[in-house]
């Protein structure tokens, strides 16, 4: 595993990523701002998003 900065423009949403949870965005970005940062967000090597498309 590799543990890494990218700035947003590196990474994709997964297309056929079979969530709609676009109302939980503020909710989770309040949650960071209070109390922090905790769980990454995962990307495959081609940095499509694998793991935490609402982060």
């Amino acid at each position: 595993m590799k543990i890494e900065l990218r700035p947003l423009s590196k990474i994709k949403p997964y297309d056929n990523n079979p969530r709609t949870n676009d109302a939980a965005v503020s909710a989770v970005a309040e949650s960071i701002r209070q109390f922090g940062f905790r769980q990454p967000v995962v990307v495959d090597t081609n940095g499509v998003i694998a793991v935490g498309h609402t982060r």
